[in-house]
C-alpha cells in the first residue's frame, strides 16, 4: 500500500488504531479499525479494501466475534458504529426501518413507547446491534417461527465486498421480492455482505408473561412432559431445559423444564392452568415476575457468560432428539437446551471435550459447533463441525458475492 493510498483510507474510512474497548478475535486485533460515518463512506471504504486486498471483519457491538474459525487474515475491522438511528417507524403497520449499527436496546426503548417490540433477546444485549443479531442469526431464547431474525426481516440494504450496493425485500409486509437473498445474509456472520439498513416487522408487547418452572427427576421425565404438551396442542412461547448442575445454581432440583407463556392475560391463564393439570404430580412452581426475569436473563446470557469457560459448544439435532443430546452431554458441564429448535448449549472446563461432544451429536445425526475455545484448539479443526450437505453451494455463493475473499476470510463453515 502506498503512502497516498494509506492516507486516503484513513480519511475516507475514519480509520484509527484499535483501542482497549475494541473486541478481539481469538486474542487478536487488527492494525486498523474503520468507522465510516455513512453508507456512502462504507461503499468507498470497501472499494478501497477490495483494490488493496485488505481482509475485513465487519462488526456491530462485537458481542459474537468469538464465534467462528481463526481468521485466515485480519487486516482491519469494519465497524457499524456510526450507522445508527431509526429512519422510519409505522406503529399502525408494525414495521420499522433502522440503520444496522443501531443498538438493539435503543430500538426496543423507542418501540416500547407504542407497546411494541422486537422479540429478540441476544446474549450481551446491552451491546448487541440490530445488524449484529441478523448477521449472527441468534435471537436469544425465543426460537419459535415468527420470532427468529429471518422471520422478522422484511428487507435490507447492504454492500458487497467491492462496495457494490445490493437490496432485497422492502419496508412493507406484502413486499417480499428478494426474500431468498435475505435468507442468505441472516446468519452469514459478516462473510457475504455488510448490512447498512434493514426493514423489520415488530410485534405487540405481550399483555402478560408467566413462567412455569418444573423440576423433574430425569431426562426421560423431561421428554415425557414435552410429549404430553405437544399432544395436547399446548405451545408456550419458549421452552427451555436446564441440566441438574445449572438448575442447582438457580435453586432448583433435578432437571428443570421452563415453560414461558406470553400474550393476552385470559389466554395465558388458561394455558398455564392446563399445563399445571398435565404436570400434576411433579414439582411445578410459578416464579414471581422478578424471579422469572432473572431466570430468562441467565438463559439469555448463558452462551456469552460461559465464554470464560475453556469451551462453549452448540449442539444441533432434530427437535425430538434435543433432550437425548443434553443427557449425553450432561457429564461435561452446564447445559441449556431449546427443544423446539433442536439446540443444546453447553460449557466445559476441559478443552478436549469437544471431539467427544461432536461424536455424540453425530450419533444422533446432528452436529456440534465449537462456539468458543482456546486458540490452539481452534487452530486444529473446523469449529463448525461436520460440513453441511450444501457446502459446495455455500462455497459458490461466497465466491459469487465475495470473489476476492476479503470478508472475514477463513472464519465460516469449511473455512470459507
Amino acid at each position: 500500500m502506498t503512502l497516498e493510498n494509506a492516507r486516503a483510507l484513513l480519511e475516507e474510512a475514519n480509520a484509527r488504531p484499535p483501542g482497549n474497548d475494541d473486541p478481539e478475535v481469538d486474542g487478536m486485533k487488527p492494525p486498523l479499525v474503520l468507522e465510516p460515518v455513512s453508507p456512502e463512506a462504507v461503499a468507498k471504504t470497501l472499494s478501497f479494501c477490495s483494490r488493496e486486498g485488505l481482509a475485513v471483519v465487519p462488526y456491530g457491538g462485537g458481542t459474537r466475534l468469538h464465534v467462528g474459525n481463526l481468521p485466515a487474515r485480519l487486516d482491519c475491522y469494519l465497524s457499524a458504529f456510526h450507522l445508527k438511528g431509526v429512519e422510519d417507524y409505522e406503529p399502525a403497520d408494525s414495521t420499522v426501518t433502522v440503520h444496522a449499527g443501531t443498538p438493539l436496546r435503543d430500538l426496543q426503548a423507542l418501540l416500547a413507547k407504542e407497546r411494541q417490540f422486537i422479540p429478540w433477546d441476544p446474549p450481551s444485549v446491552e451491546r448487541a446491534t440490530v445488524g449484529g443479531v441478523l448477521a449472527s442469526g441468534e435471537p436469544g431464547f425465543r426460537r419459535q417461527p415468527g420470532a427468529r431474525p429471518r422471520d422478522l426481516l422484511l428487507g435490507f440494504d447492504a454492500l458487497l465486498s467491492d462496495g457494490t450496493s445490493v437490496s432485497a425485500g422492502g419496508r412493507v409486509v406484502k413486499n417480499v421480492a428478494g426474500y431468498e437473498l435475505m435468507k442468505l445474509l441472516v446468519g452469514s456472520r459478516g462473510t457475504l455482505a455488510f448490512l447498512t439498513r434493514v426493514h423489520l416487522r415488530v410485534r405487540p408487547i405481550p399483555e402478560t408473561t408467566v413462567t412455569l418452572a418444573v423440576s423433574l427427576r430425569g431426562a426421560s421425565s423431561v421428554s415425557d412432559a414435552l410429549s404430553v404438551h405437544r399432544s395436547n396442542a399446548l405451545q408456550p412461547e419458549v421452552i427451555a431445559v436446564i441440566d441438574p448442575s445449572l438448575a442447582a445454581s438457580l435453586s432448583f432440583k433435578g432437571w428443570l423444564l421452563l415453560l414461558r407463556y406470553e400474550g393476552i392475560a385470559e389466554e395465558v391463564s388458561d394455558h398455564c392452568g392446563r399445563s399445571e393439570d398435565l404436570l400434576r404430580g411433579n414439582d411445578v412452581t410459578r416464579p414471581t415476575p422478578g424471579e422469572s426475569d432473572s431466570l430468562w436473563d441467565r438463559l439469555r446470557d448463558f452462551p456469552a457468560s460461559s465464554v470464560e469457560s475453556p469451551i462453549v459448544v452448540l449442539g444441533q439435532v432434530l427437535p425430538s432428539r434435543t433432550v437425548r443430546l443434553a443427557e449425553k452431554w450432561q457429564s461435561r458441564g452446564p447445559i441449556v437446551a431449546y427443544p423446539d429448535a433442536g439446540l443444546v448449549y453447553a460449557s466445559s472446563e476441559d478443552p478436549g471435550d469437544y471431539p467427544y461432544m461432536l461424536s455424540k451429536a453425530q450419533e444422533l445425526e446432528g452436529n456440534a459447533v465449537l462456539e468458543a475455545g482456546p486458540r490452539e484448539v481452534k487452530a486444529r479443526l473446523d469449529v463448525f463441525g461436520e460440513r453441511p450437505g450444501g457446502f459446495e453451494l455455500m462455497k459458490k455463493i461466497k465466491e459469487k458475492l465475495d470473489p476476492d475473499g476479503i470478508f472475514s476470510p477463513g472464519r465460516f463453515v469449511g473455512r470459507l
